[in-house]
């Protein structure tokens, strides 16, 4: 009667350990989860900044790429004078302008920012139009 009593607390005991142990596995992947998912977020909200800065100057500036250089000391501006891009904290903005400013028409632009280290990823896309009215 003792060998079964003893058994019987053994086998107790193993299944609580592979319950307790099978518990923290969960919380483990529950927990590194959290962690991508929150780094993935704080990448995200940068890049809404990034974006966001980019086409309020952009508009600010009335689509004028050289102006909007100026405005950004860091930034380099393509050859062909359509594309601005930006290098800070790990992160890589850029905006692509569609045509030249000219008044009674409308400049479009894309905004992409992606981290540096990934740069076929973008972390967000942002469209901007800007008219540009007929001065009389």
């Amino acid at each position: 009667m003792k060998h079964s009593k003893s058994s019987l607390f053994l086998m107790e005991l193993i299944i609580a350990l592979l319950f307790f142990s099978l518990a923290s596995t969960v919380c483990i992947r529950l927990f590194v989860k959290a962690h991508s998912l929150s780094a993935q977020t704080v990448d995200q909200n940068y890049a809404v900044n990034y974006a966001q800065n980019m086409a309020e100057a952009f508009l600010g500036c009335d689509g004028d790429l050289p102006a909007l250089q100026a405005l950004m000391p860091d930034s380099t501006l393509a050859g062909d004078g359509a594309v601005l891009s930006l290098e800070q904290n790990g992160y890589r903005a850029e905006l692509v302008c569609s045509g030249l400013p000219q008044p009674g028409s409308t400049l479009s632009a894309d905004i992409r920012v992606c981290r540096l280290d990934s740069p076929d990823a973008p972390l967000y896309t942002l469209h901007v139009d800007l008219h540009i009215p007929r001065v009389r």
